[in-house]
């Protein structure tokens, strides 16, 4: 049976349901304070900025499963199957390296500066198989929690077990698509709600 690994940020639930509150507030305070003509006038720019905050923290993720890797940004969805991959790193975010291709996981960023600034080489010792690069060096991406490294560290596994398992078409990697969508309906209501926002502004 297919198995399906799912990463998202633990924070992204909290800051787009922060932000969706935020415009609600917003447009709320607006109406409470100059009447309903206002209020009116501030939804549009409520909208957006809900619906920019549910694609930029609600939308990110990384789907791992026998067919690839799924990254999910917040206006694009890029499909790397396991035949495309040949590298990944994490020295600011994770990235998963075709020949033809580099795709960031906007989900999976590197530890912040306080994380990395604290690192001790101890901290770095037990990473995983294919976290050092050429030279044996380990990118400050690949401390253990930070959202790099746990994406990183599966991606690899999984990419490991399927290669063992003889499950992998090696040496396919120039010829094996990578599928890449624009959102383009997230970008057309956004554009839509910016649009209203500015002409609501304007009345």
């Amino acid at each position: 049976m297919e198995r399906r690994w799912t990463y998202r940020p633990r924070s992204s639930a909290l800051l787009a349901g922060a932000t969706v509150l935020a415009a609600l507030a917003a447009t709320a305070a607006q109406l409470a304070a100059d009447g309903p003509a206002a209020g009116l006038r501030a939804l549009p720019a409520g909208a957006a900025v809900a619906l920019l905050g549910w694609v930029v923290f609600a939308r990110p993720r990384v789907d791992v499963d026998d067919t690839g890797v799924l990254v999910v940004n917040p206006f694009t969805t890029t499909h790397v199957p396991w035949g495309a991959l040949i590298e990944v790193r994490t020295r600011y975010t994770c990235t998963f390296v075709t020949p033809h291709r580099r795709v960031e996981a906007f989900a999976a960023p590197g530890p912040g500066r306080h994380v990395a600034a604290s690192a001790t080489a101890a901290d770095l010792r037990g990473v995983g198989p294919g976290a050092a690069d050429g030279r044996g060096s380990v990118q400050i991406g690949e401390v253990p929690g930070s959202s790099s490294a746990t994406v990183a560290t599966y991606v690899r596994r999984r990419w490991n077990d399927l290669a063992e398992d003889g499950l992998l078409d090696l040496g396919q990697a120039e010829q094996t698509p990578v599928r890449r969508e624009v959102d383009v309906r997230a970008l057309a209501a956004l554009g839509v709600l910016v649009l209203l926002a500015v002409a609501a502004q304007l009345v």
